[in-house]
């Protein structure tokens, strides 16, 4: 809250602190590290360290391929999914630009990457499959399937469970332990683009048809119309509400118990 104040109505408004320049392409992925400086995934096939109290890129890293998604599994060691069907893992100590190991079996595009446990992480690809790994021992431990298209969102669960959407349309319930699927969520008309659980275990979903689904007991309970392009972004603000992110250049805010903007 150093760059923001209260407005008359109790929101806080806020204003742009610094703006961090250096990529050349989109940015489309962007994480806070445990140091607390942040990373973040391009087009241009880099990913840069940030320092965001003096607004510098203090590092950076050249991937094969756009840089679609990253994931710090322990400090300092970041993970990298990209275009090349590779996730890159790289250490942020060391000065070589040189990944120190590369996860290959995806046979697409690699958009989702997630910690499992303390030993694994699952990554979700264009090639509708989702790779469980062993991030100790740098092997595939197992294979999801059963998605029949492009898997574009993957989060896991409260419960520990790991949840998909597709170009397929459906939602996945995964049980990665066991290697099954154990629940399909179908209701929406295009392409699942983002999932979210809220804090009380209700599931987001938001898709191309330009809806957000709210999912309670496996059960879709509601609808939520508003967006004229696809929800592509959902995200929890508070105990009352969250927001939704779209391509119609809009950011909507929700109030969790009514369920209406």
């Amino acid at each position: 809250y150093n760059n923001s104040r209260k407005s008359n109505q109790g929101y806080y408004e806020y204003k742009l602190k610094k703006t961090l320049e250096g990529h050349s392409e989109k940015v489309v992925s962007l994480i806070q590290l445990e140091s607390g400086y942040i990373a973040t995934g391009s087009y241009d096939s880099s990913i840069r360290i940030w320092d965001i109290d003096n607004g510098q890129c203090i590092s950076y890293f050249y991937e094969l391929g756009n840089v679609l998604c990253l994931l710090e599994f322990e400090t300092n060691k970041i993970l990298a999914g990209t275009s090349e069907n590779n996730i890159g893992l790289w250490d942020l100590n060391n000065t070589q630009q040189d990944s120190i190991f590369n996860f290959t079996q995806h046979q697409l595009w690699v958009n989702c990457l997630v910690k499992c446990d303390e030993q694994h992480f699952a990554s979700a690809s264009n090639d509708a499959n989702i790779i469980i790994w062993n991030y100790r021992n740098r092997k595939l431990a197992s294979i999801l399937q059963g998605h029949t298209d492009c898997i574009l969102t993957l989060i896991k669960l409260n419960n520990g469970l790991l949840c998909s959407g597709s170009a397929d349309l459906t939602i996945k319930i995964w049980d990665w332990k066991k290697q099954c699927s154990l629940i399909e969520l179908k209701s929406h008309e295009k392409w699942v683009k983002c999932l979210y659980q809220l804090k009380d275990g209700t599931l987001l979903s938001g898709s191309d048809d330009k809806t957000i689904k709210v999912w309670k007991n496996n059960n879709c309970v509601k609808t939520l119309e508003g967006h004229i392009h696809s929800v592509r972004a959902l995200c929890q603000i508070n105990d009352n509400y969250f927001a939704s992110g779209s391509f119609d250049n809009t950011i909507r805010i929700w109030d969790i118990n009514n369920e209406k903007e």
